[in-house]
């Protein structure tokens, strides 16, 4: 498969924009001053629900879906003021139940869910969860988007093809009748996380953990349109190729890398992202602003719930903090004068100066 990645992925140098990242400054300054909110939404879940942890949150125009991860796998149904509408809870083996939700994609009008233990892909309306479709998923995926050009659908997989290659990334037809795939290294989707995709500028784009390549996501193709560059830090493109897990861990100890970027939010003002410094248990926080890179290390409980969003959607940074998880420092940060303790909160912003 000689010419297999140089020709899957539409590429044109002079249209690609360098992200300069190669001499970063370390801040130990305070984060308060550096967070900028947008917006708060103190999400009026029922006391009924067991809201567990947050692994996803999309937005629609009149809709807020928070998928949560607690006792029960389920999706969360919010208007954008926050009141409840309803929940996805379908536990079981039958026709439209799953034993667990791995990521779901929001379309136009439906909510499809992927459940990787029984290998199906479930699409439910989402005026009415009882309405769904059910497939037979032929492959294993980590993740992807919706809302593309006639509400194609685009999955990443990790089903092996043959030696360091996986299906990679894939464009399905509205009706996942029809796919098209664009093979990829096995590293690169090994590292793939959810937040490597992200969504600013109305477009979707994908960010590539090794060769820190950013593409916009189209419905049927991908289009580098930015490069972070590490300067010396950047891991070795042979990374991506890296199927077990040793030869990963021995590639980290030959140097000292940044890799894996994701959680990208390119703004008007500044560009901010997450990448794994040295090891994949030291997450840090880059920024690039009037020309000069700063990096963040997350080494508070401010930092954690800030310099580590579950999302980038709609030109900003997302949270949702649970109960338990902020106090009255954070609740002055968000300028509340009225809090539920006991509900989570959606918090929308900013990162810069």
């Amino acid at each position: 498969m000689p010419f297999l990645f140089s020709c899957s992925l539409k590429k044109n140098a002079d249209n690609i924009e360098l992200l300069n990242f190669s001499n970063s400054k370390i801040m130990e300054s305070e984060i308060e001053e550096w967070i900028k909110i947008e917006s708060t939404t103190q999400l009026d879940v029922y006391d009924s629900i067991l809201f567990g942890k947050v692994m996803q949150v999309e937005f629609s125009d009149s809709d807020i879906l928070v998928l949560e991860d607690g006792i029960n796998s389920s999706i969360l149904l919010f208007d954008r003021e926050g009141r409840f509408k309803k929940q996805l809870l379908k536990l079981g083996t039958g026709p439209g139940e799953y034993s667990k939700i791995e990521f779901f994609v929001l379309r136009e009008n439906s909510i499809l869910v992927y459940d990787r233990s029984y290998q199906k892909l479930i699409n439910y309306l989402k005026s009415d969860f009882s309405v769904f479709q059910e497939y037979k998923a032929k492959d294993y995926f980590l993740g992807g988007i919706g809302g593309l050009a006639e509400d194609r659908v685009f999955l990443v997989s990790d089903s092996e093809l043959e030696g360091e290659v996986y299906k990679g990334y894939g464009f399905f037809d509205a009706e996942l009748a029809n796919s098209n795939y664009k093979p990829q290294f096995s590293g690169n989707i090994e590292a793939f996380l959810a937040q490597s995709i992200s969504f600013f500028s109305g477009n979707s784009f994908l960010v590539q953990p090794f060769s820190n390549s950013v593409f916009q996501i189209f419905s049927d193709s991908l289009s580098v349109k930015f490069k972070i560059d590490f300067g010396v830090k950047k891991i070795p493109e042979k990374t991506s190729e890296v199927v077990d897990a040793e030869d990963f861990w021995a590639v980290l100890k030959n140097g000292t890398y940044y890799f894996a970027p994701h959680n990208l939010l390119i703004g008007e003002k500044s560009i901010g992202f997450n990448f794994f410094n040295e090891t994949i248990d030291n997450v840090n926080f880059g920024l690039i602003q009037n020309g000069q890179a700063f990096r963040f290390s997350i080494d508070s409980d401010l930092k954690e719930i800030f310099l580590k969003p579950i999302a980038v959607r709609e030109g900003l940074f997302h949270t949702v903090l649970l109960p338990g998880e902020y106090d009255e420092q954070v609740i002055e940060l968000l300028d509340l004068t009225e809090v539920d303790y006991e509900k989570p909160i959606l918090v929308s912003y900013t990162i810069g100066k």
